[in-house]
Protein backbone atom coordinates (compact mmCIF):
# COMPACT_ATOMS: atom_id res chain seq x y z
CA UNK A 1 0.00 0.00 0.00
CA UNK A 2 1.56 2.76 -1.19
CA UNK A 3 0.45 6.86 0.09
CA UNK A 4 1.56 10.02 -0.87
CA UNK A 5 1.28 13.03 0.88
CA UNK A 6 1.80 16.57 0.06
CA UNK A 7 0.98 20.37 -0.33
CA UNK A 8 0.66 21.40 -3.64
CA UNK A 9 0.82 25.21 -3.08
CA UNK A 10 -2.03 26.58 -3.89
CA UNK A 11 -2.62 25.62 -7.99
CA UNK A 12 -4.86 27.97 -9.12
CA UNK A 13 -7.26 26.42 -12.31
CA UNK A 14 -5.59 28.64 -15.06
CA UNK A 15 -1.71 26.84 -14.54
CA UNK A 16 -2.38 24.32 -16.52
CA UNK A 17 1.01 23.04 -16.66
CA UNK A 18 1.92 23.36 -13.27
CA UNK A 19 -1.54 20.88 -12.52
CA UNK A 20 -0.12 18.87 -15.45
CA UNK A 21 3.03 18.64 -13.33
CA UNK A 22 1.58 17.91 -10.32
CA UNK A 23 -0.46 14.83 -11.60
CA UNK A 24 2.03 13.51 -13.77
CA UNK A 25 4.43 12.90 -10.88
CA UNK A 26 1.95 11.59 -8.35
CA UNK A 27 1.03 9.09 -11.28
CA UNK A 28 4.14 8.11 -11.80
CA UNK A 29 4.50 7.05 -8.00
CA UNK A 30 1.58 4.97 -8.59
CA UNK A 31 -0.26 5.65 -5.56
CA UNK A 32 -3.23 3.49 -3.83
CA UNK A 33 -3.44 6.51 -1.08
CA UNK A 34 -3.12 10.70 -2.08
CA UNK A 35 -3.05 13.22 0.01
CA UNK A 36 -3.33 16.81 -1.18
CA UNK A 37 -3.07 20.08 0.86
CA UNK A 38 -3.54 23.29 -0.24
CA UNK A 39 -4.86 22.37 -3.13
CA UNK A 40 -7.81 22.95 -5.66
CA UNK A 41 -10.65 21.20 -7.00
CA UNK A 42 -9.73 21.43 -10.45
CA UNK A 43 -7.47 18.20 -9.39
CA UNK A 44 -8.85 14.82 -10.27
CA UNK A 45 -7.35 11.64 -10.89
CA UNK A 46 -9.63 9.57 -13.02
CA UNK A 47 -12.24 6.97 -11.90
CA UNK A 48 -9.57 4.17 -10.77
CA UNK A 49 -9.65 7.13 -7.64
CA UNK A 50 -12.59 7.69 -4.71
CA UNK A 51 -12.70 11.42 -3.49
CA UNK A 52 -13.08 13.09 -0.43
CA UNK A 53 -12.82 16.85 0.10
CA UNK A 54 -12.55 19.92 2.53
CA UNK A 55 -14.96 22.38 1.87
CA UNK A 56 -14.30 24.57 -1.09
CA UNK A 57 -13.16 28.18 0.45
CA UNK A 58 -15.27 31.36 0.44
CA UNK A 59 -13.17 33.99 -1.72
CA UNK A 60 -12.24 35.60 1.71
CA UNK A 61 -11.89 33.26 4.68
CA UNK A 62 -10.32 34.07 7.57
CA UNK A 63 -8.85 37.40 6.48
CA UNK A 64 -7.35 35.22 3.87
CA UNK A 65 -8.51 35.92 0.30
CA UNK A 66 -8.50 32.85 -2.14
CA UNK A 67 -9.05 31.71 -5.96
CA UNK A 68 -11.92 29.70 -7.71
CA UNK A 69 -12.12 25.94 -6.54
CA UNK A 70 -9.30 26.41 -3.33
CA UNK A 71 -9.33 23.50 -0.72
CA UNK A 72 -7.71 22.98 2.06
CA UNK A 73 -7.45 18.93 1.54
CA UNK A 74 -8.32 16.64 -0.90
CA UNK A 75 -8.04 12.51 -0.37
CA UNK A 76 -8.18 10.16 -3.51
CA UNK A 77 -8.15 6.43 -2.98
CA UNK A 78 -8.11 3.22 -4.75
CA UNK A 79 -10.34 1.58 -1.85
CA UNK A 80 -14.12 2.62 -1.44
CA UNK A 81 -14.99 5.62 0.98
CA UNK A 82 -17.23 3.39 3.31
CA UNK A 83 -18.11 5.98 6.03
CA UNK A 84 -17.24 9.77 6.18
CA UNK A 85 -17.35 11.89 9.76
CA UNK A 86 -17.99 14.95 10.44
CA UNK A 87 -14.57 17.13 11.77
CA UNK A 88 -14.48 20.19 14.04
CA UNK A 89 -13.88 22.35 10.85
CA UNK A 90 -14.60 20.93 7.77
CA UNK A 91 -12.54 23.40 5.72
CA UNK A 92 -9.10 22.40 7.16
CA UNK A 93 -9.92 18.56 8.22
CA UNK A 94 -11.71 15.68 6.51
CA UNK A 95 -12.29 12.20 7.69
CA UNK A 96 -13.55 8.63 6.30
CA UNK A 97 -13.21 5.50 6.74
CA UNK A 98 -11.53 2.96 3.92
CA UNK A 99 -10.80 -1.24 3.93
CA UNK A 100 -7.55 -1.48 3.04
CA UNK A 101 -5.61 -4.94 1.87
CA UNK A 102 -4.65 -5.15 5.61
CA UNK A 103 -8.16 -4.30 7.10
CA UNK A 104 -9.89 -1.57 8.40
CA UNK A 105 -8.30 2.11 8.10
CA UNK A 106 -9.68 5.67 9.31
CA UNK A 107 -8.15 8.60 7.41
CA UNK A 108 -7.93 11.68 9.25
CA UNK A 109 -6.00 14.29 6.88
CA UNK A 110 -5.36 18.08 7.15
CA UNK A 111 -3.85 21.09 7.68
CA UNK A 112 -2.18 22.08 10.95
CA UNK A 113 -2.38 25.88 10.78
CA UNK A 114 -3.28 27.18 7.43
CA UNK A 115 -0.89 30.30 7.78
CA UNK A 116 2.18 28.60 9.22
CA UNK A 117 2.87 27.49 12.94
CA UNK A 118 2.68 30.15 14.87
CA UNK A 119 -0.06 31.92 15.05
CA UNK A 120 -3.77 31.62 16.98
CA UNK A 121 -4.72 29.27 14.13
CA UNK A 122 -2.12 26.96 14.54
CA UNK A 123 -2.69 26.64 18.25
CA UNK A 124 -6.62 26.13 17.64
CA UNK A 125 -5.78 23.37 14.93
CA UNK A 126 -3.16 21.64 17.06
CA UNK A 127 -5.33 21.63 20.55
CA UNK A 128 -8.96 20.60 18.04
CA UNK A 129 -7.06 17.81 16.08
CA UNK A 130 -5.77 15.94 18.91
CA UNK A 131 -9.12 15.99 20.83
CA UNK A 132 -10.13 14.21 17.61
CA UNK A 133 -7.85 11.83 17.43
CA UNK A 134 -7.79 10.68 20.52
CA UNK A 135 -11.43 10.07 20.50
CA UNK A 136 -10.81 7.74 17.67
CA UNK A 137 -11.47 4.27 17.71
CA UNK A 138 -9.60 1.77 15.78
CA UNK A 139 -6.73 2.13 13.75
CA UNK A 140 -6.17 5.35 12.22
CA UNK A 141 -3.87 7.46 9.24
CA UNK A 142 -3.38 11.04 10.33
CA UNK A 143 -1.68 12.94 7.29
CA UNK A 144 -1.67 16.17 5.49
CA UNK A 145 0.60 19.41 6.61
CA UNK A 146 1.17 19.48 10.08
CA UNK A 147 3.66 22.74 9.95
CA UNK A 148 5.79 20.98 12.12
CA UNK A 149 9.17 19.34 11.56
CA UNK A 150 9.83 16.63 13.62
CA UNK A 151 14.06 16.76 12.68
CA UNK A 152 16.22 18.96 11.61
CA UNK A 153 15.05 22.82 12.36
CA UNK A 154 12.65 23.03 15.30
CA UNK A 155 9.48 24.48 13.59
CA UNK A 156 7.66 25.53 14.96
CA UNK A 157 9.45 25.36 18.37
CA UNK A 158 11.20 22.53 20.69
CA UNK A 159 8.29 22.57 23.17
CA UNK A 160 5.60 22.03 20.72
CA UNK A 161 7.42 19.33 19.40
CA UNK A 162 7.97 17.02 22.38
CA UNK A 163 4.34 17.35 23.30
CA UNK A 164 3.17 16.52 20.03
CA UNK A 165 5.65 13.67 20.13
CA UNK A 166 4.55 12.71 23.72
CA UNK A 167 1.23 12.74 22.22
CA UNK A 168 1.40 10.36 19.52
CA UNK A 169 3.27 8.15 21.76
CA UNK A 170 0.40 7.85 24.43
CA UNK A 171 -1.71 6.82 21.82
CA UNK A 172 0.13 4.19 20.62
CA UNK A 173 1.02 6.50 17.29
CA UNK A 174 4.09 6.30 15.08
CA UNK A 175 5.52 9.16 13.13
CA UNK A 176 6.26 7.24 9.77
CA UNK A 177 8.04 10.32 8.66
CA UNK A 178 9.75 11.68 11.84
CA UNK A 179 13.48 11.63 10.19
CA UNK A 180 12.86 13.57 7.11
CA UNK A 181 15.05 16.79 7.65
CA UNK A 182 12.67 20.05 7.53
CA UNK A 183 9.63 18.20 6.69
CA UNK A 184 6.02 19.50 7.58
CA UNK A 185 4.98 16.82 5.50
CA UNK A 186 3.59 13.63 7.86
CA UNK A 187 2.26 10.14 7.70
CA UNK A 188 1.29 8.80 11.63
CA UNK A 189 -0.77 5.33 11.84
CA UNK A 190 -1.53 2.51 15.08
CA UNK A 191 1.70 0.14 15.82
CA UNK A 192 -1.33 -2.31 15.37
CA UNK A 193 -1.72 -1.43 11.78
CA UNK A 194 1.73 -1.46 11.41
CA UNK A 195 2.47 -4.91 13.03
CA UNK A 196 4.20 -7.13 10.74
CA UNK A 197 5.20 -4.89 8.48
CA UNK A 198 7.48 -2.83 6.70
CA UNK A 199 7.53 1.01 5.62
CA UNK A 200 9.55 2.56 3.47
CA UNK A 201 9.37 6.28 2.45
CA UNK A 202 11.10 9.32 0.74
CA UNK A 203 11.05 12.74 -0.24
CA UNK A 204 10.81 13.73 -4.01
CA UNK A 205 12.53 17.29 -4.34
CA UNK A 206 10.44 19.78 -5.98
CA UNK A 207 11.22 22.87 -7.40
CA UNK A 208 10.17 25.67 -5.04
CA UNK A 209 8.17 27.04 -8.72
CA UNK A 210 5.70 24.40 -7.91
CA UNK A 211 5.47 24.28 -4.00
CA UNK A 212 7.78 25.16 -1.07
CA UNK A 213 7.46 21.46 0.04
CA UNK A 214 8.55 18.15 -1.29
CA UNK A 215 6.59 15.44 -2.10
CA UNK A 216 6.35 12.34 0.55
CA UNK A 217 5.84 8.56 -0.73
CA UNK A 218 5.42 5.91 2.07
CA UNK A 219 5.11 2.13 1.12
CA UNK A 220 3.73 -0.38 3.60
CA UNK A 221 3.93 -3.69 3.26
CA UNK A 222 4.08 -7.38 4.75
CA UNK A 223 6.88 -9.27 6.12
CA UNK A 224 6.92 -12.27 4.95
CA UNK A 225 6.96 -14.74 8.26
Amino acid sequence: MKIISWNIARPKVNQHSKISFIKNIIESEKPDLIVLTETSRCLDFGKAYHELYSETLPALHENQIYEEKENRVSFFSKYAIEEQYATYDPYTSICGKITTDFGPLTMYLSIIGSFGGRDSYFTHDLHCQKEEIKNMKGNICYSGDFNISFSGWKYPGKKIIDETKTFFTHHNLEILTEKNENSAIHIVMNNNFLKNKTVTQHMIPIDRKISDHHLLSCTIEPINL
